[in-house]
């Protein structure tokens, strides 16, 4: 309870009450009254702000009958001659200035972060990437802080949560680090991105022999070409050129291979999504350990699509494969050599017992097909070694109705062109140009 003191007045017979000290506490005192029974819960949420300030430096708020400060070791309130509060910032930190009217309601908050030169750190120098590859820039903020990034283009490149530029296609873009505290915006540092295309790699002619450079030599390793965690790209697949060690694992075998008794021994060869993911990774890189592209088979397709490279289909809407095609289902991924007059595809892929090429049955089933009889031709006359211990360069009819396809885009607007006219092109005339160059 509280107590009024009364004094008599010797002029008049009535009492009054002098209780001016009581009045300042009850000034105190009344906001939290009224926000413990839920009276005054919208003014205390109200009119936030965010003030940044250097250790050191100080500024001054007037026009309210009281200011405090929530942690005086980081900041400190004085108040001046002319009524106006001078706060002044002494370490980093955080804390929260309250700003009362003279009626003793809280009239503003403004939560205050004291800086230094470390509290904000994004590194804004220009930076210039090839369509295709990645870079991490993240921002260093103040804690309690949060940072959101975005693109101003973002058809030329995409910025992930975590501040990871995705390069897609030639042009330039601005990466923003909006810094934010309470989910309001305190500062904006922004970075300029260039890309451009490597045409003189980024040909689907590069790609297909690119993807000839395993084939031949390179066993089928459940988990070949994925990390040690199994989550993504191992050192191979994320490494400009052929492993010498799948080589000499291949001249270990027999035609009796069977890639049951060797699950997992990555570095030896590859899998499907490994040799795809080694591919792309070979056409768009031009040193070793940068980003992979090892991901499950069924997301390939749709990832790639998704990064801007090119169109997506789902399985039904497939009708029909040029060069270069990236064709994912949910237990395999290949890629598309080239379509035949008589519908029938050739293809490359690591598939048991290893990396090779193969051709599909005609849509009826038949497997006297162009392009079984393109494949045969081609593995017995290249690739003799590995032809005379798997002569099987056939697939099922499955291959041309259960998988999703992504065609790449090849306007020069993304990381793919065709100067050799190779989607234009039969199976037959792309392996010949292929295999003259070699």
């Amino acid at each position: 309870m509280y107590s009024f003191h009364y004094k008599k007045n010797s002029q008049t017979s009535p009492r009054s009450i002098e209780v001016p000290v009581f009045f300042h506490f009850l000034r105190l005192l009344l906001p939290s009254l009224l926000l413990a029974f839920g009276l005054f819960a919208s003014a205390e949420a109200a009119n936030t702000s965010v003030k940044t300030l250097a250790v050191g430096k100080s500024y001054t708020i007037s026009g309210y009958a009281e200011v405090t400060v929530s942690k005086t070791t980081v900041a400190k309130g004085k108040e001046k001659s002319d009524g106006s509060y001078k706060i002044t910032a002494l370490k980093k930190g955080r804390a929260t200035l309250r700003l009362y009217n003279e009626d003793g309601n809280l009239a503003e908050k403004v939560y205050l972060l004291v800086t230094n030169a470390n509290s904000f750190q994004y590194d804004t120098t220009a930076v210039s990437l090839m369509a295709g590859e990645t870079t991490t820039v993240a921002a260093t903020v103040q804690t309690g802080c949060t940072v959101k990034y975005t693109s101003s283009n973002k058809s030329v490149a995409r910025v992930s949560s975590a501040g990871k530029i995705r390069a897609i296609k030639s042009g330039t873009t601005t990466i923003t680090a909006k810094v934010y505290y309470k989910d309001t915006l305190v500062k904006k540092l922004k970075k300029k991105v260039t890309v451009t295309t490597d045409v003189a790699s980024s040909t689907l002619k590069t790609l297909l022999s690119t993807a000839l450079e395993p084939v031949g030599s390179t066993m089928y390793i459940w988990g070949g070409g994925w990390n040690e965690a199994d989550t993504g790209a191992g050192t191979e697949a994320v490494s400009v050129g052929v492993s010498a060690q799948w080589k000499t694992f291949f001249e270990q075998q027999t035609s009796s291979y069977d890639y049951r008794t060797t699950r997992y021994q990555i570095a030896n060869g590859l899998d499907c999504s490994g040799y795809i993911g080694w591919c792309i990774y070979n056409i768009l890189n031009t040193t070793d350990g940068n980003e992979g592209y090892v991901m499950k088979a069924s997301q390939m397709a749709g990832n790639f699509a998704a990064r801007g490279w090119g169109t997506y289909r789902s399985a039904s809407s497939v009708t029909d494969y040029r060069a270069g095609d990236i064709m994912s289902s949910s237990g395999h991924v290949w890629m598309v050599v080239g379509q035949c007059e008589d519908g029938s595809v050739v293809l490359l892929h690591s598939s048991p017992p290893g990396v090779r090429m193969c051709g599909t049955p005609t849509a009826s089933g038949s497997t006297s097909s162009q392009a079984i009889q393109l494949a045969t031709t081609y593995m017995k006359t290249w690739y003799p070694e590995w032809y005379s211990k798997y002569p099987s360069c056939s697939v099922g009819t499955s291959y041309l109705t259960g998988y999703a396809q992504m065609r790449w885009d090849t306007s020069g607007n993304s990381i793919m062109t065709d100067p050799d006219g190779y989607l234009d092109m039969s199976a037959a005339e792309i392996l010949a140009d292929l295999f003259s160059s070699n």
